[in-house]
């Protein structure tokens, strides 16, 4: 029994080491749901607007199409407001150059804004048109449009403030070339719907449009490395993310169904959803040189999407958190998908979430509520503690005869078929007293899910995002800096280690084994979410207060049932 323990718990610590890589193959192994059909930057040149490193300085763009003197339009900006985000397009390229989430900071404090401000030379910035001809996207994009708003009187060269719901036209004319794009702005959600015409000869243009290459402060990758930007889409009803290529070269078209798709990074996304069917979107890789959090050069990737524009599409582009109800609150499709809770533990995450937020509301505190929560899951758990309990001592009862048992047929070789008739002797004496030898594995096994639910729930609720808790503990979903709870919660594993019977006769390796566990567990929870180390320690202290009660009250009238007609154990 006691080997089938050590199993049980060696093999938790592979899965909590393991657990972060699996999740990370998983996401790739998703990708290649959609079969590439790749093509290379060199049948399809990345334009000046979101070129490659290597592209050529500014001077040596392609020249743009002739301006007659009389359409010349100034340079303006377009500030719409609204009470969820703050919105700026820039008329040069009729691009948005600015999202603000008014009611989420990045960890230096600041207004945490969508459109990232670094690796923005060539201005890649949501809206930009892509075509083949390096020409017309060089007009495109650094040419100013002509701006329409409703009510608009300000004048030229200003910067015009409306508030949403409001619509904003830009068209630009060179020659036979005809780009128009409209943007209409929502007050109550994180959503702009943008449509695009473009024509040549009065002939629809075919192109691409840039959603993005990147989400966010560059600062809020760096902090956590390891949960990189990637792609996200529903491709037939399927959820897909990636990376990128691994060539930066490469563009990798996803093909099918594609009924939204973007960008996604932590706690935040930028998803399209195309107004018509969409078949086909693009992606491309493009590593970048940046300085890390102390100051030592790094390198990351941005993913760069692109959608198809036929002379005209119409997409609904939400940019927000990945919050539940925010991304629920999108009418026609259901974003709550962009969340990744995993593809087993969502069944675990989703109503912990639940309960997380509805114990919040009455302890406005998510610190509490996961102490409150905790409670709640131990309490649920405690039968099966009861349970291990009365195992072990039913066990410790039964230990002589099982020793017995073992000298008896302790002569013969592991390999000898008696061997098999003395496991069958110690099975029929569980079975006869009611024993059940994987009892005191029970509350372990249960626990473990719900540690590894709390772990997705900690990396992918926004809700969790630096919540404070009390001190210095500001944000729940990053580490103890001075690991203070982590080395508390190593203790009360520790003693609830030795509150644990143990069945006499134990291998002291194996029982040395066991008191190695809570250092091993304290080493691994020091760099995790301090709010997973809070459920851990809460989870501890309960089991123990809850373990002293059931001691009390069992006392001594926990034995072994007697078989009928049997005096006693020994008989």
């Amino acid at each position: 029994m006691e080997k089938r323990v050590v199993a049980a718990i060696a093999l938790s610590i592979a899965i909590l080491f393991g657990f972060r890589y699996l999740e990370e193959r998983r996401a790739a192994e998703q990708a290649k749901l959609s079969p590439p059909v790749a093509r290379t930057a060199a049948t399809a040149k990345p334009p000046a607007a979101v070129a490659p490193k290597t592209a050529p300085v500014q001077a040596e763009m392609p020249a743009v199409l002739p301006l007659p003197a009389e359409q010349s339009v100034p340079q303006r900006k377009v500030v719409v407001e609204s009470g969820l985000y703050r919105a700026v397009l820039d008329n040069r390229g009729g691009v948005l150059t600015s999202w603000q989430l008014k009611q989420y900071k990045t960890a230096k404090g600041e207004t945490f804004d969508m459109v990232p401000s670094a690796h923005m030379e060539q201005r890649p910035y949501p809206a930009s048109v892509i075509f083949d001809d390096a020409v017309l996207t060089t007009t495109a994009n650094e040419e100013n449009y002509a701006v329409d708003v409703a009510g608009d009187q300000g004048a030229a060269g200003d910067t015009l403030t409306v508030t949403a719901p409001a619509t904003v036209a830009m068209q630009l004319r060179r020659g036979d070339l005809l780009i128009e794009k409209r943007f209409t702005f929502e007050a109550g959600k994180y959503l702009v719907d943008f449509s695009i015409t473009m024509q040549r000869g009065n002939q629809p243009l075919r192109g691409r449009i840039l959603l993005g290459q990147d989400i966010g402060p560059e600062n809020e990758h760096l902090l956590n490395p390891s949960l990189k930007l990637m792609w996200v889409a529903d491709v037939g009803g399927k959820v897909q993310r990636d990376a990128g290529p691994k060539e930066e070269s490469e563009i990798k078209p996803i093909t099918g169904d594609v009924r939204w798709a973007g960008l996604d990074m932590q706690y935040f996304a930028e998803i399209a959803i195309p107004s018509l069917p969409m078949t086909v979107f693009e992606v491309q890789r493009k590593a970048v040189q940046t300085a890390g959090l102390s100051g030592e050069a790094v390198s990351r990737d941005l993913v760069r999407v692109t959608l198809p524009v036929e002379g005209t599409s119409a997409y609904r582009v939400y940019l927000g958190p990945k919050s539940q109800p925010a991304l629920e609150a999108v009418p026609g499709t259901d974003l709550s998908a962009v969340i990744d809770f995993g593809t087993y533990l969502g069944i675990l995450v989703k109503p912990l979430l639940v309960a997380l937020r509805y114990i919040d509301r009455f302890t406005h505190n998510f610190g509490l509520a996961i102490i409150v929560l905790t409670l709640v899951l131990t309490l649920a758990l405690f039968p099966f503690r009861l349970k291990q309990m009365g195992s072990m001592k039913k066990m410790q009862v039964l230990q002589p005869q099982i020793k017995a048992i073992q000298e008896k047929y302790k002569r013969y070789k592991k390999t000898d078929p008696k061997r098999t008739e003395m496991n069958q002797e110690i099975m029929a004496l569980y079975k006869q007293h009611q024993v059940n030898p994987l009892g005191g594995c029970l509350p372990l096994v249960l626990q473990m899910p719900l540690l590894f639910a709390f772990y997705r729930l900690l990396a992918s609720a926004i809700e969790l995002r630096q919540a404070p808790f009390f001190g210095y503990l500001q944000d729940l979903s990053a580490k103890d800096p001075y690991y203070v709870l982590p080395i508390i919660m190593g203790v009360t594993m520790l003693i609830s280690q030795k509150m644990t019977p143990m069945t006499p006769g134990t291998d002291p390796t194996q029982a040395k084994m066991m008191m190695i566990m809570p250092v091993v567990f304290t080493f691994l929870f020091l760099n995790v979410s301090s709010g997973l180390n809070l459920y851990f320690l809460c989870s501890n202290v309960f089991q123990i207060a809850f373990q002293k009660i059931a001691e009390r009250w069992m006392g001594d009238r926990q034995s072994v049932r007697k078989p009928k007609g049997e005096r006693g154990v020994d008989g």
